[in-house]
């Protein structure tokens, strides 16, 4: 009897599954998140803003190894493709397609051609809600570039699984509806539509070619078993198959000879069936849990079972001997697998699954990990905030992991970051297990409370959410396609009348205390399921963590999102919805925007980085949470602002680079080809090329001739050993892009001259114009001065005899300069210019330009500083006020003009700010663009501190700890003064000088530990 009913669509199919994490993986299928989206104008650019970790995000659907071994392809949930080189353990390149809210892009299956050129992906290719067709392209993508070769279309229905057959002439893809579709290649080359084959069905889950590709299996979800006889497109009788009619079919497997297959369903049962007349040729004992995937390895004698639910706790894949019986088991994920692959020899698989969505390989003779795949971040399991809002916490760590669901559970929290207000900034994200005072998920209050509890007949435990008043139940709010299917997550809030709930697809809905009754939907909610949240009463935010890794924060008056966090190994990022953002140095690869280019062609990925120009912004993010309203931050500091649309509607300079190991140049030099940088419209003669931490210019250029158009060979200096190169284009349109290659410089180290050592030195403490702007006293400080001639005698003993010669530049009060020890002893003070606004600006930036590949620039500023709006000033010795609270511009030095000129300064450079982070004087923008620049940064104290001055040292506390390991106190080996260690010697000394109430910050990234000064 069929099963299909006359007309299906993606929201009309229901599916008796599973719960939980794996919940997500039934349900998702299934349904899609309801809601009007807004028409966007036709010319509109049309963007999504996405996380890019290196990794998968949410549940890996699919993977396939290519037939030389070399690489592993992986689908998922995360609307992305991945190429793998699985050894090196890095993500070659991500394949993006058309998307759009909710389910729509949703990749579920992948396969690769048998020549290894050609990816087909099936997936959610529609609208999430809505019955119009179509849904079931077949996309075809270039292993090798990312591009879309083609669309096979004919398909109405979402796929959810596609194959080539052994000979690479014919693609299948099947899904909802229950048809298989046919595509078969031409003589030319090309695909045409060959035929569909009835599953009777109304949802196919996996197919596969077997039997040499005589034969086309197919497992439903809801009636059994398929096999087909190709040679007529004819289906075969499978009479020991019907026990299975009635329970869903999850895990599908075939040979690598083809001459076998094997299915796995929801209740457990594993079967393993002949390919030539669909005979059962072995059946296992039942599993205690849901079968996610299935795959024959070690040439077919070995199969491994995965479980995709109703685990308990165990997350094992288990090892069936053909013909003997279990023999072991791999432990390495944390949670459900729900895809599974074999290498081309059968010597390792590869599955995929864990809370961290990680892909392993590994071998199933000893149970060994080969390598582990995955991005940086991990779901966001528990959240906390104190109740003014002035600070939020998170945890990673699982609450129940042998549960199916808890969300009445609170995870623990391992990681604080204070959120900046009035006169504070912002400070790093730390690890620390005191929480004390942060409020969680309330569900009890004032006599109300709230349980999560199943409907009747329902597999789901959390699918309604029970409100009572007293015991006594008042009202059910029951979770459906609209609401996240089910309730993860929810809390009563302080206003007496409301409560949030969040569910598994990242919804978020408000609705009645009282009644259940539905208030609204929060929007740019979470793509993950919502794992907890937590309200600041007084500040009348709300905190939300999910599974697809990220932190948001709500204004539960105007019920609109302020900012999403993302924290991760030492990186985090900030944004707001309209793009600006605020991170750590690294921080902003992590995150961009997903373009769409239309249907029928790939996508463009655009990482904050490459706008950082234009989005980088932390005042604005600041501005943002401190007023809880990120429109208004926007308005406020940039006025109207449609910058974000104008900028994607643009491309960026999409250039390729790679070392030419064929080409023979002069000794010290590496050859380096770019391609593609004219059609990208960046000038190769204006990239910035930077090697480890020295910024490279000169470099000759020469055009390729034969071969692909566009290639330039540039041939960079490197030295001796591993460089890191990085080059950096820059377009009309202001896009950055940044490549980056690894070359080993091959020269004897004594043919590199020794280079000059540029130092300059600004020092003021005399601020005759601002008697009373610094709170109602004097600007004038004690030290600076001293500060910095101390530091540029010191530097000319210990530091010049490493260098051919020096050269300095001091910007100092002279009356102040006369009275140091070091003037009075010296003779490097005798050009020294008073620290005077045009006097600054005149000097530094030819100064600066004089240094070449081989020098090294330091550049030592000790001084007041101040924030205005987004920009960042150094207040010279003439500094003035217009008003008490009113700063005349012109009379400071616009912080981005010293920048610049280190920017383009040769060779090495470092940074030493001794200025006071206290009030309004502290500014992220400059550290990061220093760091991102490869400049070396030492700073006296991060936000929030003031840099201390102690009578007794006759310094500043930072100066002074510099000057004493200088001199020897970094010095444990009697070798020279190396960097990192006189780093860490800065802090330890400032730390105990005073007693941790200032802390350095140092940015110090790609960079060798060089020797800062002799013995």
């Amino acid at each position: 009897m069929s099963r299909r009913h006359d007309s299906v669509s993606p929201v009309s199919v229901f599916l008796r599954f599973g719960l939980r994490a794996a919940t997500v993986v039934f349900l998702a299928f299934v349904f899609a998140a309801t809601g009007v989206v807004p028409l966007r104008a036709q010319d509109a650019v049309d963007f999504h803003l996405d996380l890019d970790t290196g990794g998968h995000r949410a549940f890996v659907k699919d993977i396939a190894f290519t037939p030389d071994g070399q690489f592993l392809v992986s689908a998922s949930d995360d609307k992305t493709i991945r190429v793998w080189d699985w050894q090196s353990g890095v993500s070659l390149r991500t394949i993006r397609g058309q998307i759009g809210p909710g389910q729509e892009g949703k990749i579920f299956a992948v396969d690769v051609s048998p020549d290894g050129t050609t990816i087909a992906a099936g997936g959610w290719f529609g609208p999430s809600a809505g019955d119009s067709p179509p849904y079931g392209d077949v996309r075809l993508f270039d292993v090798r570039s990312g591009r879309l070769v083609a669309v096979l279309k004919g398909n109405p229905w979402v796929v959810y699984d596609v194959a080539f057959s052994p000979d690479g002439q014919r693609i299948a893809a099947a899904g909802q509806e229950g048809f298989v579709y046919l595509w078969q290649m031409d003589a030319a080359g090309a695909w045409q539509p060959e035929t569909r084959l009835d599953g009777d069905s109304l949802r196919i889950e996996k197919i596969a070619f077997a039997a040499g590709g005589t034969r086309l299996v197919a497992i439903t979800a809801d009636y059994g078993l398929r096999l087909w006889d190709l040679a007529g497109m004819n289906p075969m009788e499978m009479p020991e198959s019907g026990m299975l009619e009635d329970v869903p079919l999850r895990g599908l497997a075939v040979s690598p000879d083809g001459s076998l297959f094997a299915t796995g369903a929801d209740d457990g049962q594993v079967q393993i069936w002949r390919a030539d007349d669909g005979s059962l040729a072995e059946t296992l004992p039942p599993r205690g849990f849901s079968v996610g995937s299935l795959t024959f390895a070690e040439a077919g004698g070995l199969l491994v079972i995965s479980c995709g639910y109703r685990c308990a706790g165990r997350f094992d894949q288990v090892l069936w001997r053909l013909g003997e019986g279990e023999e072991a088991a791999y432990a390495g994920h944390d949670d459900t697998v729900w895809a599974s692959a074999a290498s081309p020899d059968g010597t390792l698989v590869a599955t995929a699954g864990g809370s961290r969505k990680e892909i392993r390989v590994w071998n199933p003779a000893t149970g060994d990990t080969v390598a582990e795949l995955k991005g940086i971040g991990g779901p966001v399991m528990a959240v906390g905030v104190l109740p003014d809002g002035s600070s939020i916490a998170w945890g990673e760590e699982d609450p129940c992991p042998a549960l199916p669901a808890c969300p009445e559970r609170q995870g623990s929290l391992s990681n604080v970051m204070p959120l900046p207000g009035e006169g504070r900034f912002f400070e790093r994200p730390r690890a620390t297990t005191d929480v004390d005072g942060f409020q969680r998920a309330v569900h009890a209050r004032e006599g109300f409370s709230l349980a999560a509890t199943a409907s009747e007949g329902s597999v789901v435990p959390n699918d309604v959410l029970e409100i009572r008043d007293g015991g006594r139940m008042i009202g059910r709010i029951a979770a459906d396609a609209s609401s996240g299917f089910l309730h993860s997550a929810f809390t009563l809030l302080s206003d007496g009348r409301s409560l949030v709930t969040g569910g598994s697809d990242g919804t978020l809905t408000l609705h009645d205390r009282e009644t259940g009754g539905f208030a609204t939907t929060l929007d740019d909610s979470h793509s993950g399921e919502i794992h907890a949240m937590a309200e600041a009463p007084g500040a009348g935010l709300l905190v939300t963590g999910s599974d697809d890794q990220t932190l948001k924060l709500w204004n539960l008056k105007t019920r609109k999102l302020v900012a999403t966090m993302f924290f991760a190994a030492g990186d985090f990022i900030i944004w707001v919805p309209q793009g600006y953002y605020y991170s750590s140095p690294d921080g902003d690869a992590l995150v961009g925007w997903h373009v769409n280019q239309g249907r029928d062609s790939e996508a463009r990925f655009v990482r904050a980085r490459q706008l950082k120009q234009y989005l980088f912004s932390p005042e604005i993010v600041r501005r943002a949470l401190i007023l809880a309203d990120a429109e208004t931050a926007v308005r406020e500091l940039r006025g109207v602002d449609t910058e974000l649309d104008r900028l994607l509607g643009r491309k960026p300079p999409e250039f390729q680079v790679r070392v030419v190991e064929a080409e023979t140049p002069r000794e010290g030099f590496v050859s380096v080809e770019i391609t593609g940088a004219g059609e990208a419209g960046a000038s190769v003669s204006e990239f910035t090329v930077l090697s480890n931490d020295r910024r490279i210019d000169g470099f000759e250029t020469r055009a390729v001739t034969g071969g692909e158009a566009d290639r330039i060979i540039i041939e960079v200096p490197v030295q001796a050993g591993e460089n890191e190169l990085s080059i950096a284009g820059l377009n009309e349109f202001g896009y950055l892009t940044e490549r980056s290659v690894k070359a080993i410089g091959r020269l004897r180290e004594t043919e590199r001259a020794a280079g000059t050592l540029f130092v300059v030195a600004i020092g003021v403490e005399d601020y005759p114009f601002l008697p009373q702007a610094c709170g109602g006293r004097s600007c004038n400080l004690s030290y600076p001065v001293d500060d910095a001639a101390e530091f540029v005698r010191l530097v000319d003993q210990r530091t010049r005899p490493l260098f051919r010669k020096m050269k300095t530049l001091v910007f100092a009060n002279a009356d102040a300069l006369a009275e140091t020890k070091a003037a009075r002893e010296t003779s490097l003070f005798v050009d020294a210019m008073e620290p005077e606004s045009d006097v600054i600006l005149d000097e530094i930036e030819d100064f600066l330009g004089q240094a070449g590949p081989d020098d090294t620039t330091i550049i030592f500023v000790a001084g007041h500083g101040i924030n205005i709006d987004e920009d960042y000033y150094f207040i010279p010795t003439d500094g003035r006020q217009r008003a008490p609270d009113r700063w005349q511009r012109s009379s400071l030095v616009g912080w981005d003009t010293i920048q610049r000129a280190v920017e383009r300064a040769k060779g090495r450079r470092l940074m030493l700010v001794d200025t006071c982070h206290a009030a309004n004087s502290f500014n992220p923008r400059l550290e990061k663009d220093a760091e991102d620049a490869r400049i070396i940064v030492f700073s006296a104290t991060a936000a929030n501190n003031t840099a201390a001055e102690l009578p007794e040292l006759g310094h500043g506390v930072f100066t002074y700890s510099l000057l004493q390991g200088m001199k020897g106190g970094a010095d444990p080996t009697g070798e020279g003064v190396r960097l990192l260690a006189l780093a860490d010697f800065i802090d330890r000394e400032v730390r105990r000088l005073t007693a941790s109430r200032q802390a350095p910050e140092y940015y110090i990234s790609r960079v060798d530990n060089f020797v800062v000064a002799k013995p």
